[in-house]
């Protein structure tokens, strides 16, 4: 009682700061942090760059001055581990076309780019020699059954390359059984190479749809920020004006609008052939979650354990990852995206060590690397976790909490129903609207531990305009938001940490 006397009278006397029965979150401590890991100094904590070292230095510095001990291996507050930042270009790389007696011959990073690579035997390269590949045209590459729409249909694809049109037919028009301006997930990238390679394709070649005035790909982006996907097969984006003369030769454009007028597939092999050499290289690098534990105050109960997490990667210089890709080289602050989950984790455990006796479990705060890259970092948390994932009751992840506007939304509860109840006690002393809902699932961090069946919740303020954009800046931040989504999180984790029994799991 006393802790909540003396902490209530300081958010009396100090406006804007954020309180219930912790000490304060401090709105301006969440935005100092945010304005240190969002700095351009920092490069956009790219994974694998010198910004994201520095941004994991000041986490530990950080969670140490909070009182945490160190959880990472060897008594130290790193955990880390591999993984793949980019590709390196060697000497070689060529695309060329030929149809008749015309070849276009097509240049890496001015006239073409893969959008995905493909593994060879070699652990740390991408070579490829495709000769004399024979070309078939594939309209949109959309294989959508659903929708009674097949580009695929009864075309042989086996050891041929397949051209095709980027978006879909109809994408415009609202009432279109493709969904038109709605996405479809047989439209995404990773779908239409799936489709490909299921029908025996070995390369996909994309060339922008007549429909768009402007080829909006960014063909020197690669050599900017050179990274592409693994879809199993070559992925390659051609510069439309580069094929100009086939595409008239070969009556494309006409046939992609027939088939927007009618949707009816209009496939067919093309008199062509294509020779693809790719020599390309992984860059492999060592990047670090970031790892404290607040030891429980019950000496029963303390091996158990409530993981508080964030992921502290951005998108650095943009590039594949980035939604503005015409703006690859210019500086990926990541503000909300997750500056403010991390400055937020960090006076969570400020909070929390000051009042250790809420927590009779133990709290363990990580924040993750390799997140835009699939979850990497907190997949590799749930297989080397410093308390066994057996005895992690719970996980909060605090992923875009920096535009609240008196609002978050939660997901998650669909796997833990139990915890409803104990969210909404929280959001009403944080002074919070909190409704169910978060960015969709396998979106971020929450993700890993679900998948290993650890109830899960991840605190979400939405999406907006400057998301994987450089506009994302500590300037349009809500901190008093921000603040009141960390205390949010700190007394649902305070409710979590004292229950009697474990919150139990629900499939989903």
């Amino acid at each position: 009682m006393r802790h909540f006397a003396r902490y209530a009278l300081l958010a009396a006397l100090l406006p804007g700061v954020i309180s219930a029965s912790t000490p304060p979150i401090n709105p301006q401590a969440v935005l100092d942090h945010i304005k240190f890991l969002a700095a351009d100094d920092l490069q956009g904590r790219g994974n694998g760059s010198a910004g994201l070292e520095r941004a994991g230095d000041y986490i530990a510095t950080q969670f140490k001055a909070a009182g945490l001990t160190a959880g990472g291996i060897n008594s130290d507050w790193f955990q880390p581990f591999e993984l793949t930042a980019g590709l390196r270009i060697s000497e070689g790389n060529s695309l060329v076309i030929r149809s008749g007696s015309q070849t276009v011959r097509l240049a890496l990073g001015t006239s073409y780019y893969p959008l995905a690579v493909t593994a060879s035997d070699t652990a740390a390269g991408y070579s490829m020699d495709l000769m004399n590949v024979p070309l078939v045209f594939a309209g949109y590459g959309l294989s959508a059954p659903s929708a009674n729409y097949d580009d695929y249909a009864g075309l042989d694809l086996t050891g041929k390359a397949v051209m095709i049109f980027s978006h879909e037919p109809q994408e415009n028009q609202t009432e279109s059984r493709l969904n038109g301006s709605r996405p479809m997930r047989e439209t995404t990238l990773y779908s239409k190479a799936n489709a490909a390679r299921g029908h025996g394709a070995v390369a996909l070649l994309v060339i922008s749809d007549p429909s768009h005035r402007v080829d909006e790909a960014n063909y020197k982006m690669f050599e900017i920020e050179s990274d592409a996907e693994d879809h199993q097969i070559p992925v390659l984006r051609i510069r439309r004006d580069d094929m100009a003369g086939l595409i008239k030769a070969w009556d494309l454009d006409r046939t992609a609008a027939v088939i927007d007028r009618d949707l009816v597939p209009r496939s067919r092999e093309l008199p062509a052939a294509v020779d693809y050499t790719q020599r390309l290289a992984l860059n492999r690098r060592t990047v670090r979650n970031v790892v404290g534990i607040l030891p429980g105050t019950d000496a029963a109960r303390s091996r158990e354990a409530v993981v508080l997490g964030a992921h502290y990667d951005h998108v650095g210089l943009g590039g594949r990852f980035s939604a503005a890709p015409e703006r690859t080289g210019e500086i990926h602050n990541g503000a909300d995206d997750n500056a403010s989950g991390i400055a937020s984790l960090i006076e969570i455990a400020r909070s929390a060590a000051a009042d250790r006796s809420r927590f009779p479990r133990s709290l363990v705060f990580v924040a993750f690397a390799g997140e835009e890259r699939g979850l990497l970092g907190s997949l590799h948390y749930t297989m080397e976790p410093p308390i066994r994932l057996d005895d992690t009751i719970a996980m909060i992840n605090l992923d875009m909490v920096g535009r609240s506007k008196g609002k978050v939304e939660v997901g998650g509860l669909s796997v833990a129903p139990s915890l409803e109840a104990d969210v909404q006690a929280a959001a009403r002393l944080a002074g919070l609207d909190a409704r169910r809902g978060g960015p969709g699932s396998g979106r971020s961090d929450d993700s890993s531990f679900i998948d290993r069946r650890v109830p899960a919740l991840h605190f979400f303020t939405g999406f907006h305009d400057d998301y994987h954009r450089p506009s994302d800046d500590w300037d349009r931040i809500d901190a008093e938001g921000t603040a009141r989504v960390a205390t949010l999180a700190i007394e649902l984790a305070a409710r979590i940490a004292a229950r009697q029994d474990r919150p139990p799991f629900s499939a989903r």
